[in-house]
């Protein structure tokens, strides 16, 4: 039995959720349509699993915005715009998928620069390589295995998540020198 807190957190799998629908937003925003379909949810809750999405990959920061206007703060607002990452589960319950399909959601058309955001996400895979090339002679059997399926998954996880946002060739010059077969 698996000890400690449980992975995952019904607040992040509902951000997913409405991620998925609008396909870009910011904090603020994801809070607000929270709590129209879910209830009372406290702002720090949202930016913290936001946070923790991102760490997971799971969401992606796809832009940074500042904006003029009116504020109880001030004049000005930085905006971080969010979308799902490659590991994004999207899975809800039927009550959760029915309050979103009741609400109508209006999907943003925000450019994303996907080759980009793409390469950081290859970045991050390259780093978990190396971490495990560093630390192969101090792994178990065991260890040097579940590590290797690990990594092979997020491979596997990024070309099927990339080929929905760029071509495979840009793709596969991306993944160049990465071996799956030399791990």
């Amino acid at each position: 039995m698996n000890k400690g807190r449980p992975d995952g957190s019904i607040i992040r799998n509902r951000i997913i959720l409405i991620l998925n629908e609008v396909k870009t937003s910011y904090g603020y925003e994801i809070f607000t349509i929270y709590k129209k379909l879910f209830g009372r949810v406290h702002i720090r809750s949202i930016y913290y699993n936001l946070k923790k999405g991102i760490e997971k990959e799971e969401i992606i920061v796809v832009n940074v915005s500042r904006e003029i206007g009116d504020y109880s703060w001030g004049d000005e607002v930085e905006k971080i715009y969010y979308t799902l990452g490659p590991y994004a589960k999207v899975i809800g319950s039927k009550e959760d998928l029915e309050k979103l399909a009741e609400l109508k959601l209006n999907k943003k058309d925000m450019k994303i620069d996907w080759e980009k955001e793409i390469k950081n996400i290859i970045i991050q895979l390259k780093k978990d390589i190396n971490n495990y090339k560093e630390r192969y002679e101090v792994l178990s059997s065991q260890g040097k295995k579940l590590l290797k399926e690990k990594i092979l998954e997020k491979l596997k996880k990024i070309k099927s998540f990339s080929l929905e946002k760029i071509s495979s060739e840009k793709i596969e010059k991306m993944l160049e020198g990465i071996n799956p077969d030399t791990l």
